[in-house]
């Protein structure tokens, strides 16, 4: 499948400089995507993110409507802007956007700076991971509009989708999709921000296949991304629709929601794990013990 990006009627390009470093990793491309909202302010904040962008790392659009960005910037409180800028200091506020976040996001995304997962850490939940959650799915969606048959699904799940649940501070998404898209392939997420997840380890688990069970081998295989951003980092799980865990992660989100004495245990469960490996350098143990109170659940 061929994820071509679509760019919105609308939408201008800022030119941008031939990148002098190649990504890490040839199956990422650069042009993670920054889409700045239309209107007096977008040029010249353009123009302010183009410079902080020596090597070309960000494809920087004007757009009259968001379509499928790793960031929009706007100026005033909207449901599609995830930072609003305060155009009396437009210079500093473009400046600290780039060293604070956009900076880091593209380089991680480009395989040039790299961070280590660690330990497990959990935090109260947080209402307004839901809304950025949404917001995301809504950008996949409008991206992928052309590969969409009709029948694919957009969910928020893990422990962040779920009220009143500890969870680490990122938000897990799937889409539920007919074939899996190729490495080689992934240009509507690329230009959202999630690059082809590699795994801490040679052996973590959910990367390319969620098994093992009891239906056939080939429906476990999966695709698994990551969108590297420090103000908002999210993974995203591409599961072949129908599949076991396609079903199993929207079924035991809402149980979780629906059930106060399995979302405790659940809690329980997490809070002991993150104890019990919280000298890890990644998540992959105590991963697997959570995916063992779900196969209990079932």
């Amino acid at each position: 499948m061929v994820l071509g990006v679509r760019h919105p009627p609308g939408v201008s390009r800022a030119p941008r400089p031939h990148p002098r470093n190649p990504p890490a990793s040839p199956d990422v491309r650069f042009g993670m995507r920054v889409e700045v909202l239309s209107g007096p302010h977008a040029p010249e904040t353009v123009r302010l993110l183009t410079r902080l962008d020596p090597t070309g790392l960000l494809d920087v659009v004007t757009a009259a409507r968001p379509g499928p960005a790793a960031l929009v910037v706007g100026f005033a409180p909207t449901p599609d802007a995830d930072v609003v800028l305060d155009p009396a200091d437009l210079p500093g506020q473009v400046a600290r956007l780039w060293a604070d976040r956009l900076g880091p996001f593209a380089r991680r995304f480009a395989g040039l700076e790299t961070t280590s997962p660690g330990p497990a850490v959990l935090h109260d939940h947080d209402p307004a991971l839901p809304v950025a959650a949404a917001r995301l799915l809504d950008r996949l969606r409008v991206g992928l509009r052309d590969h969409d048959d009709g029948t694919w699904t957009y969910d928020h799940i893990g422990s962040t989708a779920v009220p009143g649940l500890r969870a680490k501070p990122f938000v897990d998404l799937q889409v539920g999709v007919g074939t899996l898209p190729t490495p080689a392939a992934d240009d509507v997420l690329a230009a959202a921000g999630f690059r082809p997840a590699e795994g801490a380890r040679p052996d973590s688990p959910g990367v390319h296949h969620d098994g093992p069970g009891l239906a056939p081998d080939s429906t476990y295989r999966k695709r698994l991304y990551v969108r590297p951003d420090p103000g908002l980092p999210a993974i995203l799980h591409v599961r072949l629709l129908g599949s076991p865990w396609w079903a199993e992660t929207v079924r035991f989100r809402d149980l979780l929601r629906a059930d106060p004495a399995v979302r405790r245990a659940y809690q329980d469960l997490k809070e002991e794990a993150a104890r019990a490996h919280a000298h890890d350098a990644d998540y992959d143990d105590y991963t697997r013990a959570k995916s063992a109170f779900v196969r209990r659940h079932r």
